[in-house]
């Protein structure tokens, strides 16, 4: 690791260490046992003791650098966590030893681009290491530090065990639903794993009529478990046709789909299609522009949530009972997790539980 990069921590041995960690060395590595000394604790900064720490997809993208070179090796992945206020930086008044807290997937922002000025903090634009992690040490992790105002309060009745992906997931199916979406209208959602899972039970308790899409006839039940009110299977041509008829106003993928043309067709005139399923660089969405035009549609992306978003979706969770579900692991078991997660068996996420599995290793 290049020393420009000692400010988020340096790599040492075992015995020195004041976070352990499971990491990768190299682009495509697998996650080992990695050991660091934390910097300086800022004064705008808290240092947390980590509870749970949820895996996410684009944790596997980043470690192959399939979305994008440059990623800073060793790298510790992690930004769905729920973590203990272990220190408080001398200007911090809003958090103390022994409060629980959230992180997502951002630890930092300039507060004063247009961006950052009009709310939508995640797309800032000056900050150069905006992400929890790379170059900054992840969840995968027992301690890590950052800004006290990118931790977010958990409503008291949210299971902790279960909580870690709303950070991510939840988030990034909230944002555009809330954007897009409102009461009453046909909502669809192609997919339904670790993203789509949450979306289907947040745009139902938005009071949308959800359409759930999947290439599985064997998720029609639970998919309705969640509130959908219809199901298609994306690969039944008689279902598709029955879609293209009763079209969607607004339509979420959140799956991996190289030519979405036959879904934008399937949105009403008007209507929105909202891209968040991010598949490697090296494949691009494609679909009919024509379609677009002359449906007068819109098509677009989202990218996770702002701080005020964050701090919505755990309030809504929270007053509307939603949960994601998750398989849970011992900090042993980190490997195990993630090569579950990278080859998408897991239903829906994994979620790690760091404090009470420690091994001290």
């Amino acid at each position: 690791m290049e020393k420009k990069f000692d400010f988020r921590g340096v790599q040492c041995s075992k015995d020195e260490a004041e976070t352990a960690c499971w990491g990768v060395t190299k682009p495509k590595g697998s996650l080992e046992r990695l050991y660091f000394k934390l910097p300086k604790l800022g004064d705008d900064e808290v240092r947390l003791k980590m509870l749970y720490a949820g895996l996410c997809h684009s944790d596997y993208f980043k470690v192959t650098e399939e979305w994008c070179k440059g990623a800073v090796f060793p790298l510790v992945p992690g930004h769905e966590i729920i973590a203990e206020v272990e220190k408080v930086g001398a200007n911090v008044k809003n958090r103390k030893p022994g409060d629980v807290v959230g992180v997502g997937v951002f630890r930092d922002c300039c507060g004063k681009c247009k961006f950052c000025m009009r709310g939508d903090d995640q797309l800032c634009t000056e900050t150069p290491y905006k992400d929890t992690y790379d170059p900054y040490i992840g969840g995968y992790s027992t301690r890590i530090q950052l800004r006290a105002d990118f931790t977010f309060d958990l409503p008291k009745n949210l299971d902790k065990k279960k909580a870690a992906p709303i950070l991510c997931a939840g988030t990034t199916v909230f944002s555009p639903l809330k954007r897009w979406g409102a009461p009453g209208i046909r909502c669809g959602v192609i997919g339904i794993g670790g993203l789509g899972h949450m979306a289907v039970q947040i745009a139902s308790k938005m009071g949308m009529h959800v359409v759930a899409l999947s290439t599985s006839t064997q998720k029609e039940k639970e998919a309705k478990s969640y509130g959908a009110k219809e199901f298609i299977c994306s690969k039944n041509e008689e279902d598709m046709k029955k879609l293209s008829k009763d079209k969607v106003d607004l339509m979420l993928n959140t799956a991996f789909i190289p030519n979405v043309t036959e879904f934008v067709k399937c949105v009403n005139p008007g209507g929105c299609f909202v891209q968040l399923g991010i598949q490697e660089a090296s494949k691009p969405t494609t679909f009919s522009h024509t379609d677009l035009i002359w449906g007068q549609k819109v098509f677009t992306g989202s990218l996770v949530g702002s701080r005020r978003e964050v701090r919505e979706v755990l309030e809504f969770c929270s007053d509307q009972d939603i949960a994601p579900v998750v398989e849970c692991f011992k900090w042993p078991d980190f490997p195990a997790a993630y090569e579950k997660m990278c080859a998408s068996k897991a239903r829906y996420r994994c979620v790690v539980d760091i404090a009470d599995t420690f091994d001290n290793q």
